[in-house]
């Protein structure tokens, strides 16, 4: 693990596992809540967004509403007003608009009956409620983030580490970035990716085509084609084909989204500077992320625990190399792309000041 001298960013640490329960998961969280002494970054009266990934609907892997719990009521204790809070997404799904969104994260315990709080869309009913911000990034000098989350006082991030089938690793920068980012904002991450079908790869099978959320991908006698003044490079063709017939030019495409999601997280805690407390469930962990619509999808590594911090590079990163440590591979290995690599991201993130890379590692029982 990487270790830092007096500068190094503090990363709490406690060993957990799914088939322990819901119940000691939350339980557990709320230890490393407290050893983090992380409530001085809440004050009373804030409207605290507690920014999840409630699952796309037919996922089973993603974090249980339940392993919330504790920290829900650690928000309260300190007389917060906290919500839960997801944008919609590109992709057509139960989490396109905040209609289906919400009745999907309540009928999952996402909301005043399952967690005493209320699940609220940020964005809006389409992804279309967006506030600029300011950032003065290399890649970008404003970026779209939703509306509600620019406006609340604080956040409480909880995000469940997966791979990611462009981005490498999908975790807090993640979570923040994309997660928390209008449909512009989402749209412009993603703008870099231009997906081509390889020739004689394509099956024809129309799956892809399906689940074109703008209708780009049309197919004719011999393959599919994508339409690249329709793409929006949402990826969802890459991550549909069985048959490995979508490519992009991996290396820099998938460098240019890196940065651009560490600049749109650096847009969400713009003007939150001490007040967000960033955590990682290292638990079912799976080569892709929760916005697939699968049962019981295989995971990459056993059950490592849970990690948190108030800083969301060093969370991610030792985040990610628990994870390498744990598999004995480079993460994107274990994703199947060796092609990836995440420390764009965090690279990216530390040299426009989102937090560091050095971190101390502080175990928690």
């Amino acid at each position: 693990m990487a270790k830092g001298g007096s500068l190094a960013a503090k990363v709490y640490f406690t060993e957990a596992s799914i088939d322990e329960g819901e119940q000691v998961l939350s339980e557990k969280a709320r230890r490393l809540f407290l050893a983090g002494k992380f409530g001085k970054c809440f004050q009373k009266g804030d409207f605290t967004a507690v920014k999840v990934h409630v699952g796309e609907e037919g996922n089973t892997t993603y974090i249980k509403a339940p392993c919330l719990k504790g920290l829900v009521e650690e928000l309260q204790k300190l007389k917060t007003k906290p919500f839960i809070t997801d944008t919609s997404t590109l992709y057509t799904g139960r989490r396109h608009n905040a209609i289906d969104h919400t009745i999907l994260a309540t009928d999952r315990g996402f909301g005043v009956l399952g967690l005493g709080i209320p699940f609220l869309a940020p964005d809006g009913l389409f992804g279309t409620a967006e506030t600029p911000v300011r950032i003065d990034g290399e890649l970008e000098k404003e970026v779209s983030i939703a509306a509600d989350i620019v406006r609340c006082q604080s956040i409480l991030s909880v995000a469940h580490f997966t791979g990611h089938c462009a981005t490498c690793a999908g975790a807090t920068l993640k979570t923040l970035g994309m997660g928390c980012a209008s449909r512009k904002g989402k749209m412009r991450q993603h703008s870099a990716l231009k997906p081509k079908i390889k020739k004689g790869k394509c099956a024809r099978c129309g799956v892809c085509e399906s689940h074109c959320p703008t209708g780009a991908i049309t197919r004719d006698k011999l393959q599919a084609h994508i339409d690249q003044d329709k793409c929006i490079g949402c990826a969802e063709c890459v991550a549909m084909c069985r048959f490995d017939a979508v490519e992009y030019d991996w290396k820099q495409e998938s460098e240019i989204l890196q940065k651009s999601v560490a600049e749109h997280a650096l847009g969400v805690l713009r003007g939150k500077e001490g007040r967000a407390v960033f955590f990682n469930f290292l638990v079912s962990m799976t080569r892709d992320c929760d916005c697939f619509d699968q049962a019981h999808m295989p995971t990459m590594v056993p059950d490592i625990g849970i990690v948190a911090s108030t800083d969301p590079v060093a969370v991610d990163r030792a985040a990610i190399e628990m994870v390498e440590t744990r598999g004995g591979q480079k993460l994107a290995t274990l994703i199947g792309n060796a092609r990836l690599d995440w420390r764009f991201q965090i690279e990216h993130a530390v040299r426009i000041g989102l937090g560091r890379a050095e971190y101390e590692c502080i175990e928690v029982s």
